[in-house]
């Protein structure tokens, strides 16, 4: 996947993409990564081959970092998709460009000559060696550990923004607070978030409703910590849950 930003050209050295089914819709997201930057695709109501504009619901982002507010620029009303190869379960091949905008600065970018060629095919990937590991939950009762880090983001309307992503091959856990203030508890149902993916099919996450994250120590460049919540599946035609318990972190930290 790739395209030119300003007339830059982005080559991604990594590119995914889906097909599922949203409440009865098929939709589509296709996403390319390059270190910190990032194309996302969205179609929200794919038929296959043809021309998707920005104007009907769809959804169009260059990302230059890991701060998703800070860091994006939205296209939503300006630019297209286009499918120009499609086999279920096999391939997507198409083309793309869009203006967009960030919501914070009003600053906009020109993303032209988008491009991509995609394998539908599951990729399975590595687990992570158990030392590289500085997080580990017990999901559904099983201990498993992840690698990751911890980032808190000054924001100018929602104040501090806390994020924590980690990764063990397929699976991810990633745990946030909105308005984040220091050493304390924080309620997932109310101010924070917390979300376990245990793979990459459309009805792999889950997102927490209830439970709560501990920060007990924020010092020496280092976050600690621990956490539990009960994750629906993201899909709401689908009835089941895990339970994350004994959730404890000791993570590289910064400060943007």
């Amino acid at each position: 996947m790739s395209g030119k930003v300003d007339g830059i050209l982005l080559q991604c050295t990594l590119a995914t993409a889906q097909v599922y089914d949203v409440g009865g819709k098929i939709s589509a997201q296709i996403s390319g990564f390059k270190g910190t930057s990032a194309f996302t695709l969205v179609i929200s109501d794919f038929k296959g081959l043809g021309t998707y504009a920005l104007s009907d619901y769809n959804l169009a982002t260059y990302l230059t970092g890991t701060s998703f507010f800070q860091d994006a620029y939205i296209g939503s009303t300006a630019g297209t998709i286009k499918i120009t190869s499609y086999l279920a379960d096999k391939y997507i091949r198409g083309t793309f460009e869009f203006k967009g905008e960030n919501q914070y600065t009003s600053i906009s970018k020109n993303i032209t000559e988008g491009q991509f060629n995609i394998s539908l095919v599951p990729v399975k990937l590595p687990e992570t060696n158990s030392s590289t590991n500085n997080l580990s939950a017990k999901i559904d009762g099983t201990v498993i550990g992840f690698t990751g880090e911890a980032i808190t983001t000054n924001m100018s309307v929602i104040g501090n923004l806390l994020s924590i992503a980690t990764i063990n091959g397929e699976k991810r856990l990633a745990l946030g607070v909105t308005g984040y203030k220091g050493v304390g508890t924080y309620d997932f149902s109310e101010d924070g978030n917390g979300t376990y993916m245990k793979d990459q099919t459309p009805t792999g996450s889950f997102t927490a409703t209830s439970g709560s994250l501990v920060i007990s120590s924020e010092a020496g460049g280092r976050l600690k910590g621990t956490f539990s919540f009960i994750a629906p599946n993201q899909n709401a035609t689908i009835n089941t849950s895990v339970t994350v318990t004994e959730g404890t972190f000791d993570l590289p930290y910064s400060k943007k």
